[in-house]
């Protein structure tokens, strides 16, 4: 069969999707991605076949970590608490997140050239990047069969989960549903219809550490395992060699990278130079992922830290005895394969502090705590029960189907979710 898998020219997106790519691809299936056009050399850099649409995505377009709500939009995909999860406020929080996010994510343009080369090239089944909401339009338009992947906790369906909970105890008055809305447009230009199906996929492929998963009504959630991948790497020969001291990494992941974020987290309250400072009082060997972007000018560099523009996680974890990092979900997935404790400094993007919570739960790590960062990572490096509730979480993770696992439920999808387009 052939599969269009779509996604958004945002590294750590595409990372995540490329082992399902190439377990379909040595399945014998014909796999190509379509992105935005300046992803051509990530894609290629994969060994797998490039689609450029739309336009370039350059920046974060101000898409910045707002220290009050994710990305200054007022209001919070992520929100919990009850007595805030009114049906205003999260119809508010839908509406704001489809007219910023996933338009900035994928536009009308995107839309428009990945329809054209679909309708040429025929595909069967579209793996689409949960955050990017082309790929399910192009699917109902072509009649191929779809599923999304998760990049993160899956707060989209979460959020939705809710608004029709609360519009159906107001049936007199539900007022407007934001995504049938927004994604009832895009299908409309092309004589389609929305459904429920447009929001989840027919089936939801979830990467995620199972304590991050939400079980949710009406959504097919496909346990996927979570395989590190970092693209092109080359393992230098010091990473060989086993470390003198205790090994702690520190990064700031590559999401912030591809959207031109830089050194600050949590609403400008913990810096990366104060992050350096309080490391250089620990016998340790720090390992800093970090680029110059990323680094202000004129900050120390402890003699214990050693400073890298990028160094893959997959070979470097194994040697480290804890991670210190910014709560990307790549980074906090490949920490959990390699059973790595965990201290993870929440910024306010995707519900950072609620996916380091339920791990500091399982005891796999700990939430960071400004005023008490560095004796909190001793408790990492000291106490046993951190390394024992990283290596369960890790067990649990691998027991969790493969991407390979997965292939023939997926030709069994798509064979039956073909459909006449419109």
């Amino acid at each position: 069969m052939r599969v269009l898998v779509t996604t958004s020219a945002v590294d750590s997106h595409l990372n995540n999707l490329v082992p399902m790519a190439w377990a379909l691809r040595t399945a014998g299936h014909e796999v190509c991605v379509a992105s935005h056009p300046n992803f051509a050399e990530s894609v290629k850099s994969a060994g797998l076949t490039f689609v450029p649409v739309g336009e370039e995505l350059t920046g974060s377009k101000g898409l910045e970590n707002d220290p009050d709500t994710p990305f200054g939009l007022g209001y919070d995909i992520a929100e919990t608490r009850p007595e805030v999860l009114t049906l205003d406020y999260v119809r508010d929080t839908l509406t704001a997140y489809t007219q910023q996010v996933c338009e900035y994510m994928a536009d009308d343009a995107m839309l428009k050239d990945l329809v054209r080369f679909a309708r040429s090239w025929k595909p069967d089944l579209v793996v689409w990047d949960a955050h990017n909401y082309a790929g399910p339009v192009l699917a109902r338009v072509v009649g191929a069969a779809h599923v999304r992947i998760l990049p993160a906790t899956d707060h989209w369906a979460r959020m939705y989960a809710r608004y029709r909970e609360l519009a159906a105890e107001h049936p007199d008055d539900p007022g407007p549903d934001p995504l049938a809305d927004y994604l009832g447009g895009k299908l409309a230009a092309y004589g389609a219809e929305f459904d429920h199906e447009m929001v989840v996929g027919q089936a939801t492929l979830d990467p995620m550490p199972g304590c991050l998963r939400y079980d949710l009504p009406d959504v097919d959630h496909w346990p996927l395992r979570h395989v590190p991948y970092n693209g092109p790497t080359v393992i230098p020969t010091w990473l060989r060699k086993k470390p003198r001291r205790p090994r702690v990494c520190l990064t700031l992941g590559s999401m912030r990278r591809s959207l031109g974020m830089h050194g600050s987290v949590g609403g400008e309250k913990l810096l990366v130079e104060d992050v350096l400072e309080g490391l250089s009082t620990l016998d340790i060997e720090v390992i800093a992922t970090l680029n110059a972007d990323q680094v202000p000018p004129g900050t120390r560099i402890p003699e214990n830290v050693r400073l890298f523009d990028f160094v893959p996680l997959n070979p470097l974890l194994p040697t480290c005895a804890a991670i210190v990092h910014y709560c990307g979900t790549g980074t906090v997935a490949a920490s959990v394969a390699h059973g790595v404790p965990q201290l993870g400094i929440p910024g306010n993007m995707w519900g950072e502090s609620l996916m380091m919570g339920k791990l500091e739960a399982r005891r796999a790590g700990l939430v960071a705590d400004e005023s008490r960062l560095i004796e909190q990572l001793k408790q990492l490096l000291e106490d046993p029960s951190f390394r024992e509730g990283a290596a369960q979480v890790q067990k649990d993770m691998l027991a969790t189907p493969s991407p390979h696992d997965l292939v023939p439920r997926l030709e069994a999808l798509t064979a039956g979710n073909r459909r006449p387009a419109p």
